[in-house]
C-alpha cells in the first residue's frame, strides 16, 4: 500500500510538471516512469528496514531457568495447593545429579557452580568421643575439612531455628548447608587424577543429628500426626542416598555422667550428689510423659527435651536403640558403621583402620598414621569441669543401669552384638525390683531400707518393659 501510494503521488507530481512545463507526451511518459521506479526502490528499502527492525525487537522465547533443587510432582508428599512450609521442604526437592568424576557427592548446578555434600557423617553420640574421632578422620590426607571444621548443626538445629536452649535462633536453608562445603567443592573441582575418580572426600560431624528430632512437627509431611512419620534420616536419604554414617556409642551411664559435667546447665558447683539429684528429677519428667505416651514420642517431644535440660541432665540421650532404629529403618546396615567408645579408647589404631576401610580410603602405613597424627595419644578435647570430678555414687549407677536396661537389651537384639550390653551388674535390677515388691504390700510408707529413688526408676523401667511387650 505504501508503494502504491508513492506511485500515485508520483503520477500526480508528473501531471503537475507536464501542465506547468508544457512537456511533450514522450518525455512526460519517460519522466513518470523514471520517477516511479525511483520511488519504488526507495519504498522497498524502507520496507526491508522495517521488517529487519521488527525481527530484532521481537526476540525468540528462551527456555525457563529451572532453580536447583526443583519441585517434584509427588502427589503424596507434595500435593498441589499445600501451604508454603516455614522451612525447606526437603522431601519435595529433586535429586542432585552427582558427577561420576568424583568419589565425593558433587554436582554442577544450573548456574554452573560446582557444589558438594558430605561423603560421610559422624551422627552421634554426644560425649562418646565424636570430636576426637572426627579430628582423626580429617587427618587422613584424602579428607578435606568443612567450613565449620566439624559440626554444621544444620539437620538437627539450624534448619528449625533451634539451639541447645532455645527455638529462637535464625533459620537457615539447604543452600546454607551446601555452602558449608563451598571451599571443599573448590578443592575437589580443581583436583584431577588420570584414569579415574578424584579420591578426596569431606564430612560432617554433628552428633545431635542422631537423636535431636524435636523439630519433627515442622516437617510438612508430618502435619497433623501424633507421632512423626518422617525424620532426619528420611531427609538426608532423599538428597544424599549413598552417604556413609558413623556412630560411636559408650556405656550410657558413663556417657550421662560425662555429659552432665560438659553441659553448661547453670549449676555453679557440680559433684556426684548434684548429679544424683539431677538424675532423679529427670527420671520424674520421663515418668510423667510415659503415663500417656510412648517412649518414642517422649524422646522426640520438644517440651520433654526442654524439661530434661531444665532438670540439668540429658538422660534421654542414653536410649540408643530407640534412636538407632530410626536410622536403620531408612539406611541399609552396610552404610552405618557402629563403634564403641571403650574399643576406641583401648586401641585407636585398630579402630581408625576400620573407619578408613569403611570410608574406602587408602590404607595408611604405621609411619603414615604417625606422620599425620592419626594415632597420636593426646585427645583433641577434654571437658574441663570433668578433670576434677569424683566417682559416681553407686546408688546413682544402680538407678541408671536399671533405667537403661530395657533399651540396652533392645540394642543388643538390634545389632546382634553382646559387647553393646556392656558390663552392667545384672543383680542390680533384680534387687531394685525386689524392693518394689516389698513396697507393694504397704499402703503407707515403705519399710526401712527401701530406697524411694530406686523405686521411682522401677516405675519407669516397668513402663518401658510394658511398651516393649505391647501391653500398654
Amino acid at each position: 500500500m505504501r508503494a502504491l501510494s508513492v506511485f500515485y503521488n508520483g503520477k500526480i507530481i508528473g501531471t503537475a510538471l507536464h501542465r506547468a512545463g508544457n512537456m511533450s507526451s514522450t518525455k512526460y511518459v519517460q519522466f513518470c516512469a523514471c520517477l516511479t521506479s525511483s520511488l519504488l526502490i526507495i519504498s522497498m528499502e524502507f520496507y526491508m528496514k522495517d521488517q529487519t527492525k521488527t525481527y530484532q525487537t521481537t526476540p525468540m522465547p528462551l527456555p525457563l531457568v529451572i532453580p536447583s533443587p526443583v519441585k517434584e510432582p509427588n502427589k503424596t508428599l507434595c500435593p498441589k495447593g499445600r501451604p508454603k512450609p516455614i522451612i525447606d521442604d526437603v522431601l519435595c526437592m529433586s535429586h542432585f545429579d552427582f558427577s561420576t568424576l568424583h568419589k565425593n557427592p558433587c554436582w554442577k548446578s544450573v548456574n554452573g557452580k560446582f557444589k558438594c555434600l558430605p561423603y560421610f557423617q559422624v551422627i552421634g553420640m554426644d560425649k562418646c568421643g565424636t570430636t576426637d574421632l572426627f579430628a582423626r578422620i580429617s587427618r587422613h590426607p584424602d579428607v578435606v575439612g568443612n567450613k565449620k571444621d566439624k559440626e554444621t548443626m544444620w539437620w538437627s538445629w539450624e534448619r528449625y531455628g533451634f539451639w541447645l536452649w532455645s527455638r529462637n535462633a535464625k533459620k537457615t536453608y539447604l543452600s546454607d548447608y551446601i555452602n558449608y562445603f563451598k571451599n571443599t567443592a573448590e578443592i575437589l573441582n580443581n583436583a584431577t587424577q588420570e584414569g579415574g575418580q578424584t579420591q578426596l572426600i569431606t564430612g560432617d560431624g554433628t552428633p545431635m543429628d542422631m537423636w535431636d528430632f524435636r523439630g519433627w512437627k515442622m516437617i510438612p509431611q508430618n502435619k497433623g500426626l501424633k507421632e512423626p512419620r518422617y525424620l532426619t534420616p528420611h531427609l538426608i536419604k532423599h538428597i544424599n542416598p549413598v552417604v556413609k554414617l558413623i556412630v560411636i556409642l559408650r556405656n550410657p551411664v558413663d556417657r550421662l555422667y560425662s555429659d552432665y559435667y560438659f553441659i553448661d546447665n547453670g549449676e555453679r558447683f557440680k559433684n556426684s550428689t548434684t548429679f544424683h539429684n539431677a538424675v532423679i528429677r529427670a527420671i520424674n519428667v520421663l515418668q510423667i510423659c510415659l503415663k500417656h505416651s510412648s517412649l518414642r514420642s517422649c524422646l522426640f517431644d520438644y517440651k520433654v527435651n526442654e524439661n530434661l535440660l531444665r532438670r540439668k541432665t540429658r538422660i534421654h540421650l542414653g536410649f540408643y536403640a530407640t534412636y538407632l532404629q530410626e536410622w536403620l529403618s531408612v539406611f541399609p546396615r552396610d552404610q552405618i558403621l557402629i563403634l564403641r567408645t571403650e574399643d576406641y579408647a583401648a586401641n585407636v589404631t585398630s579402630v581408625m583402620r576400620k573407619v578408613f576401610k569403611f570410608l574406602a580410603l587408602r590404607d595408611l602405613t604405621d609411619d603414615e598414621l604417625e606422620k599425620f597424627n592419626v594415632t597420636i595419644s593426646q585427645r583433641v578435647y577434654v571437658t574441663k569441669d570433668k578433670l576434677g570430678k569424683k566417682t559416681m555414687m553407686p546408688e546413682t549407677r544402680r538407678i541408671l543401669e536399671s533405667l537403661y536396661s530395657s533399651d540396652t537389651e533392645d540394642l543388643y537384639q538390634l545389632l546382634k552384638d553382646e559387647s553393646f550390653l556392656w558390663e552392667s551388674n545384672s543383680g542390680v535390677t533384680e534387687t531394685v525390683k525386689e524392693n518394689y515388691t516389698q513396697l507393694s504390700h504397704f499402703n503407707t510408707m515403705p519399710p526401712r531400707g527401701v530406697n524411694l529413688d530406686e523405686l521411682q526408676v522401677v516405675h519407669v523401667t516397668n513402663n518401658l518393659q510394658r511398651l516393649r511387650s505391647g501391653l500398654s
